[in-house]
């Protein structure tokens, strides 16, 4: 069967640029050692800094106690509820989640990591802020059970 070219079409769109956020990501990265909180994968390249209180609420200041270091799959997840962190450090994965079978990457990259302790930063003062990260697990948990 042939398949029908795609058109490409194109628009121009007005956005809002976080310019605070390269700044954001080098003091988060820098806090973690430069490796995910959930995984330990040392790529910069693949990390992104994770806001646990999002950065369009006003309290989602872009502070490293704000912050998770994340690899590009955990933020995604994270974001999307799929993996949800308590106010301990303890990784949640969502049952949907855990409920899939599937190849390598699923049962190691998000599976594997359910119920294992996030890596903290060294410095007591950059770990992530206990009360955010509550007040985000509830919406994980909410959204997830």
């Amino acid at each position: 069967m042939a398949q029908t070219p795609i058109d490409r079409r194109y628009t121009t769109v007005e956005a809002k640029a976080r310019l605070h956020q390269a700044e954001f990501r080098e003091l988060v990265l820098g806090a973690y050692d430069r490796r995910c909180a959930v995984s330990g994968l040392p790529i910069p390249d693949l990390l992104e800094a994770a806001h646990i209180i999002p950065d369009r609420d006003v309290r989602g200041r872009p502070e490293i106690t704000n912050g998770l270091c994340l690899s590009t799959i955990h933020h995604r997840a994270y974001d999307a509820n799929l993996l949800g962190i308590d106010p301990d450090g303890r990784i949640h994965v969502a049952e949907a989640v855990l409920a899939q079978h599937d190849g390598p990457t699923l049962e190691a990259a998000l599976k594997g990591m359910h119920s294992r302790q996030i890596r903290l930063p060294r410095h007591v003062e950059d770990r992530p802020n206990r009360d955010f990260l509550a007040e985000r697990f509830e919406g994980f948990h909410t959204r997830a059970g």
